[in-house]
This record gives C-alpha cells, sequence and structure tokens, in this order.
C-alpha cells in the first residue's frame, strides 16, 4: 500500500493549474480557480483494480480530475468549493455492455414499446442507480437510438450515455424470438458484409451478432458467415460483441476474432482451451446471469423482489404482480424450468472458471429484456457475480476500468487523473458486503452532485396493465388443475402418451381406452367403438399396440385376437387410428 500511494504521489499528485497558487509574470498573484472542487477524506476504490486507498482527497477542475493523493498531502486550491466525504466510499460510475433500454414496459416487453420516451427513461433509470454508459447490442432499430445517443452527448437528453450496435445481425429464421424487426438477417458470408457495411455507415458504435439460438432452438449463424461479419468489422474498425449458448460456437467465434461475448455460456461446463484462447486474444465476458436467472427466478419468489432499492424507481405494483400467484404458476409449470435452473448453474461455474482464469470480465445484464428492469438489474447482476465466486474488488473493476475498455470509453472506468469525474460516493463499502452496492448514495458528474432523484421524476409506468384479469386467473385455475392432473398420472403405468382410462365392455369383454377420451359404443355384430380424443393417428395406434396385450389380447398380422370368456369362440378385434379419433371393431368367427 504505501510503495503504491508513493508512486501515484510520484506519478500523479501533481498540483492542478487551478490550485497551485503559483503567481503570474507580473508577480501578482492568480486569480482564483474557477469550477474547482476539493473532497476530502475519501475511502477511494480506484476501479482498476488496485487496492482501496483510504483517507483521501481529490481535486476537481472543469469536470475532470486533477489531483488524486493522500489527504494530508493535498493542498485545497484557493477558492474551491469543498466537500467532505468523510466515511465515505467513492467509485467510479458503472458502465454495462449490453443492455435494451426501451424495450421493457411494465409486464409488456417487444418492439411495440420502443418510443422516444421508453428509451430515455430507462437512459435516466440506468443513471439512477450509478450506470452511466450503455451499449444497446442489436435491439435498436429504425433512426430513434442514433439521434438519442447524439442528443445525450450534447446535453440536450438527461440519462447515461447512449451506444448503440443497431440491428443484431442473425441467421435467417434465427436470433431472438419476438424480435425479428430488430434483426438484419443473413444467409452468406455476402449477406453479412452487406449487413456489417451497412451499420457501420450508420455510424454503430459495435456490431452486434445473434449466435444464441434460444437455449438450443432454431438457426444460427454458420462459423463462415459470422466470420465474414467479425473480418468486415475488423476492417471497418469496429468491435464485434456476440450472445451465445453453446460452448462450441463460442469457441467458433474466438478463433474468428469476436471481440466479446454479451451472455454466458450455459449448454456445459467451458474447458481450459477456451479459457486460455480468451485470455490470450483479449475476448471479454458479459455473463447476463440476471437475464439468464430472470427466466425461472420469480418461480421462487426471490427476496430482493420490491426491496426499497427497487422501488425507489418500479412501482410497489410491478413486484405485486410478479408476486401473483397467476406470474408465480406461469413460470413454475413452464417444462423447460429445470433446464433453465441448470443453465444459470452452469453459467455461475464458468463466469468462475473464465475469471480465475484471467479472462477480462465486464458488466453486461441484458437489462430490459422481458422482465428485467433497466438500472436496478445491474445492481443485482454485480451480486449475483459475487455469488459466482468472484471478489467484490474484481467485480467492481468489471464495472467500471473493465468495461470502459471493452466500449472504448476513453474518458470513464477509474478514479484517475485526466478522466472525467463521474463518480459515486457511497455510505457503506461494497468491498465488505457486496450487497452494499445497492446504496448508490450520491452521484457526482463533472465533479458536481446531481439529484438523483430528478432523473426519475417525470418517468411513469401505467400499473393499469399489472393487473390480473378474471379470465386470467380463471385460465390460471384451468392450467394448475391439467397440471395437477398430468402430475398425479405421471406415476402411473403409461401406454404410449397415455395412461389408461375407464374400459369400454362389449359384450362381457373389457376394451381399454386413454384416460380423457370420449367413447361411443355400437353393438353388431360387428361390434364397434369410436374413440375420440386429442391425439394424433401414430399415437392412438401406440395406445393400443401397448394396452391390448394387458387385456389379453394376441396381435395376429395387422389385427387381435382372443378367445371370448363364454362361448369360447375366437374374438377379432381391428384397430383403424386417424387422427383425432380411433375406430375399434371386434367380430366373432
Amino acid at each position: 500500500m504505501k510503495r503504491y500511494r508513493q508512486s501515484m504521489i510520484a506519478g500523479i499528485l501533481i498540483c492542478s493549474l487551478a490550485g497551485c497558487g503559483s503567481d503570474n509574470k507580473d508577480g501578482k498573484q492568480a486569480p482564483p480557480a474557477t469550477d474547482v472542487s476539493y473532497f476530502f477524506g475519501a475511502r477511494i476504490i480506484p476501479g482498476d483494480g488496485s487496492p482501496a486507498l483510504e483517507d483521501m482527497s481529490f481535486i476537481v477542475s472543469d469536470g475532470k480530475f486533477t489531483t488524486i493523493g493522500p489527504r494530508k498531502e493535498v493542498v485545497p486550491p484557493k477558492g474551491s468549493a469543498r466537500i467532505e466525504l468523510t466515511g465515505r466510499t467513492v467509485t467510479p460510475v458503472f458502465i454495462n455492455v449490453q443492455g435494451q433500454p426501451g424495450m421493457n414496459r411494465g409486464r409488456q416487453y417487444g418492439p411495440r414499446n420502443y418510443m422516444r420516451e421508453s428509451l430515455t427513461a430507462d437512459l435516466n433509470r440506468y443513471a439512477y442507480y450509478g450506470v452511466l454508459a450503455v451499449l444497446t447490442a442489436g435491439t435498436d432499430s429504425g433512426d430513434l437510438a442514433f439521434s438519442v445517443r447524439d442528443e445525450v452527448r450534447d446535453g440536450k437528453v438527461k440519462g447515461a450515455r447512449l451506444l448503440t450496435a443497431g440491428r443484431g445481425i442473425a441467421a435467417k429464421g434465427g436470433g431472438p424470438e419476438g424480435l425479428a424487426e430488430t434483426t438484419i438477417e443473413v444467409a452468406s458470408a455476402t449477406d453479412a458484409k452487406k449487413a456489417v457495411a451497412d451499420l457501420a455507415a450508420r455510424k454503430v458504435d459495435a456490431i452486434k451478432l445473434w449466435m444464441d439460438d434460444g437455449n438450443g432452438k432454431g438457426a444460427k449463424l454458420k462459423p463462415d458467415v459470422a466470420t465474414a461479419a467479425i473480418e468486415e468489422a475488423r476492417k471497418r474498425n469496429l468491435k464485434v460483441v456476440a450472445e451465445v449458448f453453446d460452448l462450441a460456437d463460442a469457441k467458433d467465434l474466438v478463433k474468428a476474432g469476436v471481440n466479446g461475448f454479451v451472455s454466458s455460456i450455459r449448454d456445459r461446463d467451458i474447458d481450459d482451451a477456451l479459457v486460455s484462447e480468451m485470455k490470450q486474444k483479449n475476448v471479454f465476458l458479459a455473463p447476463a446471469l440476471t437475464a439468464a436467472e430472470a427466466k425461472f427466478i420469480y418461480a421462487d419468489n426471490p427476496d430482493w423482489l420490491g426491496e426499497q432499492t427497487m422501488r425507489e424507481v418500479y412501482p410497489a405494483q410491478l413486484a405485486g404482480y410478479l408476486r401473483e400467484s397467476v406470474v408465480q404458476n406461469r413460470f413454475k409449470r413452464n417444462p423447460e424450468l429445470p433446464a433453465l435452473r441448470q443453465h444459470y448453474s452452469t453459467a455461475l461455474k464458468n463466469l468462475k472458471k473464465l475469471a480465475d482464469g484471467g479472462v477480462s470480465i465486464v458488466l453486461g445484464t441484458n437489462s430490459g429484456a422481458a422482465d428485467t428492469y433497466p438500472g436496478y438489474f445491474e445492481l443485482r447482476e454485480m451480486i449475483a457475480m459475487v455469488e459466482a465466486g468472484m471478489k467484490p474488488m474484481d467485480v467492481i473493476k468489471a464495472a467500471t476500468s473493465n468495461s470502459a475498455a471493452a466500449l472504448g470509453i476513453a474518458d470513464l472506468g477509474a478514479i484517475a487523473v485526466g478522466k472525467t469525474a463521474d463518480f459515486l460516493s457511497m455510505p457503506n463499502n461494497p468491498l465488505e458486503k457486496i450487497a452494499n452496492i445497492k446504496d448508490v448514495g450520491n452521484l457526482y458528474l463533472n465533479g458536481s452532485e446531481q439529484e438523483r432523484s430528478a432523473l426519475i421524476q417525470d418517468i411513469s409506468i401505467s400499473t393499469e396493465d399489472l393487473k390480473i384479469t378474471q379470465k386470467e386467473r380463471a385460465a390460471d385455475a384451468e392450467a394448475e388443475a391439467q397440471a395437477a392432473r398430468e402430475k398425479a398420472e405421471a406415476g402411473l403405468p403409461h401406454y404410449g402418451k397415455f395412461v389408461l382410462g375407464q374400459s369400454q365392455s362389449v359384450r362381457y369383454m373389457p376394451i381399454p381406452t386413454p384416460k380423457g377420451s370420449k367413447a361411443d359404443v355400437k353393438i353388431g355384430p360387428p361390434d364397434r367403438i369410436t374413440v375420440s380424443m386429442k391425439a394424433s393417428a401414430a399415437e392412438l395406434r401406440e395406445f393400443y399396440a401397448r394396452a391390448l396385450p394387458t387385456y389379453k389380447w394376441t396381435a395376429a398380422g395387422n389385427c387381435w385376437q382372443k378367445e371370448h370368456p363364454s362361448s369360447h369362440k375366437p374374438q377379432t378385434l381391428c384397430v383403424e387410428a386417424a387422427n383425432n379419433s380411433a375406430v375399434i371393431q371386434i367380430s366373432e368367427k
């Protein structure tokens, strides 16, 4: 620590031009500094991974850090404002490498919500929670994001800085479900190069590849197509980020030269070879743990849902809606629930291995996607990263200097001389307990304290659509009853897809039928039973092929035979199956 401070003092503890009290050439005292502030007594977490510094002071002049050092060695400039930060922890503002601002409106998610009002509202939400830059990776259609990006830069719009990849590039028929209008579908290397060229002409900040095919479903970019996109982007000095799910895809993309992943590999445990190659090629990972978690977590009524930090921005009705039994039941009934939990567990394990292996980890959440909430979920993400096994200091580094480097933002990411003085002053130390990150405290931009509440005072969420209707409750009750029946039947013997229902008696002979079917019996000769239920012809044939032997019917060609219990005469049973019905005909020889 002492050596660090000595080198810091020797290298960057330089009096600011406004703060040295030097004389002019005419021998007169220099005029008082303007726009100069002196902060003292803080604990500083620099953001570059170096140890926290206690009882520090720093000077901000014209919106930049100009002097940083131990409190007793930094002299306040004459005429400067003096701000005491004793007992508080100072960190750089956070940077999100993957978000979907403007897409989520309460319970509704999708392009229909994407408009100026929703986009700027999310940028303000990010800023409220200390996230001052975000890359929208692949869900910005039209010109809106580009114009808002410029307006934020010019100070015409409040909120986090916006970077955009425009529309993401996906395989034909691939990409995220429901977001077809936000993607550029390509089928060949030529298509991919043209897509990149068109995006570059619009001055995007990065290129996004949708390799995640929906947890193993749908089409995805072929390796040669993805490689062509990456090579074209490199020619145009654009970084490429990719959303992945499969380990095999991740390996192909690293070989092709991708700059980073904005989702976790979740199909299996990663191997040492990938860790080594990602580190060697400086490929970063934005794990987006909370995006994977949000696919199942509401089935568990998590304890953070509706906590004070969330309610500061999002209405209590939102948490109430997500706690509704109708909503929880929908998550619980998802047949993919066990797999989604396993995907998340694999993501945690893979993040730990990549971080331990020296791969650059950044903050990326995909917040704004379904059931995820911009700003608040960045804080949740950092907590999840620690739960995965990362140290709080490394998580803060990921959310600051690493993310700044990943997006090429040179003036943010660290508390250091020459950087823009955008920082947070927290009342509690997140290094002691990462949950303290939720108390963002005070926000300073260009060295000036911002009224955080002013960022969100004009934001409103309609709570009308957060109410559960009677129709939804009725549908949920029916679905729950069906799920209960299926659970009860799960332990019963199955004959193909179905369990046995009530038998139909024909001349004292029981004939099996599937549970849930309807049967119409007509006595002949020949006797005829028409069985009706929602099923395919193949499923009905399989049921009878498995069920009839349990009733002592013996296969005879395409039909079945059995001796009548009273007359002892041979009986022949034939099944003619079609979709949604089966006709059973019984005749006596």
